[in-house]
């Protein structure tokens, strides 16, 4: 992380020597608290390039303070900002000759009031940084938080709740905070939120759907021969409805006719007598059929399970079912939970700006999307996390070279990440691009087309992302030119059919885009009834797909009708089956061939010189069969296990297929393992039976390994403040796992597990005599230590554990007694699991990255060290080991630590291995 140009600004303008009399006396303690505060370290701490305006914003900061500091100064006369919207309003200030303005937040979370605009205004901005002291450590919430709990006790809502938990609900007035904006329950109203993550809007069934038993047929039509209604009234399933009888604003979601269009209703009438729910009008465009599914929700009569919610919209008061099992007291652990409401539609909004990046920040609590980008030029947000929202993570339209890297997108209601721009007509490119970023568990409210990664317009890139489960979509593309490489995809389509993992469809026009390199796994669609792996729907054409590995994808590459695609040189594993392609414009979907095709083209100049350049096949296709799937191409590719093809009789004659080699099992291939997951092996025999093949390039597929924030321990990608949900680090306990499939683990080994400064421990070469297993793990918590310890701790049957965490605990807000409770859980839930090994706790390091926490980094390591101390079964021990890292004035020895200011370096380590040998020896002496 760059630190640069911080300290420059502030000696010639000294905001308080007159005040002090002496200004370099001044200028010395502003030095020594950056040296503190770790602003003055490392590679660039005292040279760079020219001085960037430094604008400082920290809780406790004034927004009638100048920002010049970090920290307020020792008289309480100037120091940060309190806010960022104060910090842009310097910003616009400040002369246009500023060479950069950099906008440092110091940890904390911040809750905003009002969406925060950054636009041109009257003149352009100079390149403007917004970013976190610490990557990682600072929330921006557009939320309000919720604490006056208390129970129900209005008797007319405890007879609605169901009986056994009407003691356990509480209720709190939202109206008394302030807010009396609540939105529609069907999409982009408020959201509540616990342990930083969204709460359930009451509802039933409490999972999945039940269904339509009839439709009452007062409009009845037909699609594709299938009957159904276009009326919305429908008999339902069972007696659970007849509950909702008397609720206030009952809803239903459901996919009505097709297993990939949802839409929410508003309930109108429930009839107890002939059983039909009516809902209100628009109906949904393809209307309804029997056996389709739904649910109901909004519904305080079914506010039946912990995590569930509802909101009396006319009275303002929300009620909660928190998820408290086994607390002794709920409501001191309601209050640890943070519940949270969402309050502002966007947080972010840039509009008609050019060299702008949003860094290092937790971004959360929005009713629609996160961050909203609009004709920005060179924006980019890099090494965020971005979650708990009712839309998107970052929706980027027109513009140009604008980014989102690095960063972590979850637990969105929409999509992830939207990129839109460049100039169809000219095929000029907008050249966005989403690369190494982890997305998954999006489509939260809105399930179908939100896809992790959305693209249109001309030249967008997709590149080495972690997409997975999702209920529809991963990739959605339109337009032109676009590249989709790299990227990990899996678990998508999970609650749809007839989708595809990656999706275009119905243009002749949409041409160029490649995809390639990619890894598509586990890929089966809702209730395992089949989707796609890449899916060129209603006679999309021109697109390549090549060089991506194929495992267990039902309809792994899919031409549905389309022209000039190229399927090459990829290797499907189990898939049924590898290839499909049909002649559907000369069949059932012959209709649209002279309507929305014809209409599509035409509204693109194809007959120009740079069109018939680009794409030569295009020209003539109104007088060459335009029905026809002409000019498709499938040639080198490995089929193993499964099905080749399914290829429509009519597209026969079209299709050339060449030199592909088709297997009949996966075994003795040399890439399955015992557990029937891909052990990759790039010299597998198999591939040298189909000459000319090329091995796609696994161990480049994915997010790459940064030397950035996202290797710290305040993973910017990843960490948050307070419990953050352990499910973020599912991709690296799944290395792991991996690799301990390829290669078996050593048996009573030392385990080292926990955070970076686990990781980054050269563990093998320190204890050359020992057989030892690292186990840590990027910016975790401790928490997350223990909810993955079944699956990397108690497998290995340690004879030892070192234990390293509680450095990010302590960064992201959590109390000293906390930390001390979360080791004793980790502890606990290895003796309840039959492990009685040996537990070093090595104590939490003094850093000049987080001297500022050294009261609290003192106080944990001394409630941990205490309770070691007079454990019952004398198992867990603790090593001290901040006075060998201080210097003779007590401060932390920028000598032992990388250029972070955080990290050990490898004299650091070396101390560490000292102080570990004789402990472990210690240890065991006394355990003979």
């Amino acid at each position: 992380m760059r630190r640069s140009d911080t300290r420059f600004h502030l000696a010639p303008d000294c905001p308080w020597h007159v005040r002090q009399g002496n200004c370099l006396m001044a200028i010395g303690l502003v030095v020594a608290i950056f040296v503190a505060t770790g602003w003055c370290f490392g590679r660039s701490a005292l040279c760079s390039e020219p001085a960037a305006k430094v604008i400082h914003v920290a809780q406790d900061g004034k927004d009638s303070w100048s920002g010049g500091l970090a920290r307020p100064d020792l008289t309480r006369g100037d120091g940060p900002v309190a806010s960022l919207g104060q910090a842009l309003e310097l910003a616009s200030q400040l002369p246009r000759e500023t060479p950069r303005i950099e906008i440092v937040i110091q940890p904390g979370e911040y809750s905003l009031d009002s969406t925060i605009d950054i636009s041109r205004g009257d003149r352009p901005l100079p390149p403007l940084v917004i970013r976190a002291a610490e990557p990682g450590t600072v929330r921006i919430s557009g939320g309000r938080r919720v604490a006056s709990w208390q129970p129900v006790s209005d008797p007319e809502i405890k007879a609605r709740l169901p009986e056994a938990v009407r003691d356990r609900v509480r209720q709190a007035s939202l109206k008394d905070l302030g807010i009396r904006d609540y939105g529609s329950p069907g999409g982009g109203g408020l959201e509540l939120f616990f342990h930083d993550r969204p709460m359930t809007l009451a509802r039933w069934p409490d999972q999945g759907f039940t269904h339509i038993a009839d439709i009452v047929g007062e409009e009845p039509h037909q699609i594709h021969g299938i009957p159904g209604d276009k009326v919305g009234k429908f008999v339902f399933e069972g007696d659970r409805p007849l509950r909702w009888i008397g609720e206030k604003d009952p809803w239903v979601h459901g996919y009505w006719f097709w297993d990939w269009s949802d839409q929410r209703h508003p309930v109108a009438s429930i009839d107890p007598n002939k059983r039909i729910l009516e809902v209100k009008p628009p109906y949904h465009q393809y209307g309804y059929r029997k056996g389709q599914w739904y649910y109901g929700f909004n519904l305080l009569c079914e506010l039946d399970q912990p995590g569930e919610w509802y909101l009396d919209r006319q009275t303002g008061i929300l009620y909660f079912l928190p998820p408290l099992e086994g607390a002794a007291d709920e409501d001191a652990a309601l209050s640890v939970g943070r519940p949270a409401v969402s309050v502002l539609k966007t947080l972010l909004r840039l509009g008609d700006v050019q060299d702008v990046t949003i860094s290092g920040l937790l971004l959360e609590h929005a009713r629609g999307t996160l961050v909203e980008v609009q004709n920005g030029r060179h924006v980019v947000v890099e090494d965020c996390l971005l979650r708990n929202a009712g839309g998107f993570g970052v929706v980027v339209q027109g513009g140009t070279d604008c980014a989102v890297r690095r960063s972590q997108l979850f637990l969105l209601g929409e999509g992830g990440v939207s990129l839109s721009g460049g100039d169809r007509p000219s095929l000029t490119p907008a050249n966005h691009e989403v690369s190494d970023c982890e997305i998954h568990d999006y489509g939260r409210i809105y399930p179908m087309y939100r896809a992790g990664v959305s693209i249109g317009g001309v030249g967008q890139r997709v590149l080495h992302n972690h997409i997975h489960h999702a209920p529809h979509q991963a990739v959605g593309f339109s337009g032109n030119d676009h590249l989709i490489a790299f990227n990990e995809i899996h678990h998508v389509c999970l609650e749809s059919n007839d989708a595809g993992a990656i999706y275009a469809g119905r243009d002749w026009t949409m041409r160029g885009t490649r995809i390639e390199n990619n890894y598509f796994h586990d890929i089966q669609g809702f209730q395992n009834r089949g989707c796609m792996g890449v899916y060129l729907d209603d006679m999309f054409c021109g697109t390549v797909i090549a060089n991506n590995i194929f495992v267990r994808v039902t309809r792994a590459a899919f031409i549905g009708g389309g022209r000039d695609n190229l399927v090459e040189n990829n290797l499907f594993m189990d898939c049924n089956p590898a290839v499909h392609v049909d002649a559907r414009a000369m069949g059932w979907a012959s209709y649209h061939v002279d309507t929305i095709m014809t209409e599509r083209l035409r509204a693109m100049p194809y007959q120009s010189p740079l069109w018939t350049q680009r794409y030569p096949e295009l020209q003539p296709i109104l007088e060459q069969e335009p029905a026809a799937p002409k000019g498709n191409v499938i040639r080198r590719n490995l089929c193993l296990g499964g099905t080749w093809e399914a290829v429509e009789g009519k597209a026969r004659p079209y299709l050339t297929e060449e030199a592909n080699l088709v297997l009949p099992s996966t075994e003795g291939s040399g890439l399955i393992g015992d557990n029937g997951q891909v052990r990759w092996n790039p010299q597998a025999t198999v591939f040298s039976q189909l000459p000319g093949f090329r091995v796609p390039p696994f161990e480049q597929i994915g997010p790459r390994a940064q030397n950035s924030p996202s290797d710290g321990e305040g993973n910017a990608a990843s960490t948050s403040q307070g419990p953050s949900d352990p499910a973020r680090w599912e991709s690296d306990i799944r290395k792991f796992e991996e690799q301990d499939r390829r290669q078996a683990p050593p048996t009573d080994a030392i385990l080292f597990v926990g955070s970076s400064s686990i990781r980054l421990w050269d563990t093998a070469h320190a204890f050359p005599d020992q057989p030892v297993i690292n186990r840590g793990f990027g910016g975790s918590q401790i928490h997350e230590v223990t909810y993955f310890a079944d699956r990397i701790v108690l497998p290995y049957r340690p004879s030892l554990i070192v234990f390293y965490a509680g450095d990010n605990d302590l960064a992201m807000g959590v109390e000293p007694a906390e930390v001390l409770n979360r080791f004793q859980a980790f502890v606990q839930t290895l003796r309840a699991k039959g492990s009685m090994a040996p537990i070093v706790f090595i104590g939490i390091k003094p850093s000049l990255a987080r001297w500022r926490l050294i009261d609290k980094i003192r106080q944990a390591n001394r409630l941990i060290r205490e309770w070691a101390e007079n454990n019952a079964d004398r198992t867990v021990y603790f090593l001290d080991i901040e006075s060998a890292m201080l210097d003779g004035q007590g401060l932390p020895r920028g000598d032992l630590l990388r250029e972070d200011g955080l990290h050990l370096n490898d004299r650091g380590y070396a101390i560490w291995n000292d102080l570990l040998h004789k402990k472990i020896g210690q240890i065991l002496a006394a355990r003979k």
